[in-house]
């Protein structure tokens, strides 16, 4: 509707924040619009990984699955997911703080919340990967640059 009676061009795509660098996956819709039905636009090619779990936390980190149902988040109900939010660092049980959190989402580290740690860790549980982001807006700005 959007794109023939009102003349959009409308693009979606589901990004990954591993597709930018990031260790962990993280998938969220992108949409993009322009007020011009004839622009073909293409969203940014993925990136291989730059920095990795271990290199968060300055230690070995293998991956390792839990085999109970996952909660998804402090305090939010349990579905039928596998848990991902524990692992193993130098052989010690770890969780994911708000800091560390910070660079998974590739936030900068002079970057502060202020709030708690647990409204923390909920804003970056519902955060968007700033590396995914900075390379869709670059592709949105190049594509205006042209027209």
């Amino acid at each position: 509707m959007i794109t023939k009676k009102l003349g959009y061009s409308f693009f979606y795509k589901i990004i990954k924040a591993s597709d930018f660098g990031l260790p962990q996956h993280r998938p969220r819709l992108f949409m993009v619009g322009f007020k011009d039905k004839n622009i073909k636009f293409k969203f940014p090619e993925a990136q291989e990984l730059k920095i990795t779990m271990s290199d968060i936390w300055n230690g070995y980190c293998p991956k390792k699955i839990g085999y109970t149902l996952r909660v998804g988040g402090r305090g939010s109900k349990i579905d039928d997911r596998r848990n991902w939010d524990s692992y193993v660092v130098d052989g010690n049980i770890k969780k994911i703080s708000s800091n560390e959190g910070k660079k998974m989402q590739g936030l900068p580290n002079h970057f502060i919340f202020p709030v708690s740690e647990t409204q923390a860790m909920k804003q970056l549980g519902n955060s968007v990967a700033v590396p995914a982001i900075q390379a869709v807006i670059k592709q949105i700005l190049k594509k205006l640059k042209t027209q």
